[in-house]
């Protein structure tokens, strides 16, 4: 029975040091916004205001595509919306195969996409975002950019609603 116990305690170890997403219920929250004068499309993991910034996760990833609009406000059309949305979503997956992750979000103005991804290790990275976009987005114009960010800066700037949207929205203080 301690055997048992003992391989057990083990195999759950083991698990916890995997790769993968470090938070497993976000709280998906989409808004639009001006910023700099230009309107902004965010999708971020408002679950992270109560905790951020995590310790252990001290680099972002912030990688994206550009996208060609027919709205005069530069932000994505809403069939092109899913597909910038599935790629995000393979990126931050495929990011969270190779270290431990956060994909906190992304934003959407000017006919540019951004993703923005909290990790442990930045080694590696590019090769897979690279593939990622080799495979599911041919002809895209790319950017990947990996920066030192242990206070959650850009977590902060970028994607969480800055209190004239929040009040716009009715959200209470956070």
């Amino acid at each position: 029975m301690k055997r048992i116990h003992s391989l057990l305690l083990a195999a759950l170890l083991s698990l916890a040091a995997l790769p993968g997403r470090a938070q497993e219920t976000p709280d998906w929250w989409n808004y639009q916004s001006v910023r700099e004068g230009k309107p902004y499309a965010v999708r971020v993991d408002m679950g992270l205001r109560r905790v951020f910034p995590l310790s252990g996760l001290p680099y972002v990833v912030i990688t994206g595509v550009t996208y060609q609009s027919g709205r005069a406000d530069g932000l994505p059309d809403l069939n092109d919306q899913e597909r910038l949305d599935a790629l995000s979503e393979a990126l931050a997956a495929a990011i969270g195969r190779k270290t431990r992750t956060i994909y906190a979000g992304s934003s959407a103005r000017d006919q540019q996409q951004r993703n923005y991804i909290y990790v442990t290790d930045p080694n590696g990275l590019q090769e897979v975002i690279a593939a990622v976009y080799a495979k599911q987005c041919r002809g895209c114009k790319a950017s990947t950019e990996i920066r030192a960010d242990a206070a959650w800066s850009v977590y902060r700037d970028a994607l969480f609603p800055d209190e004239e949207t929040r009040q716009r929205y009715g959200l209470r203080a956070y």
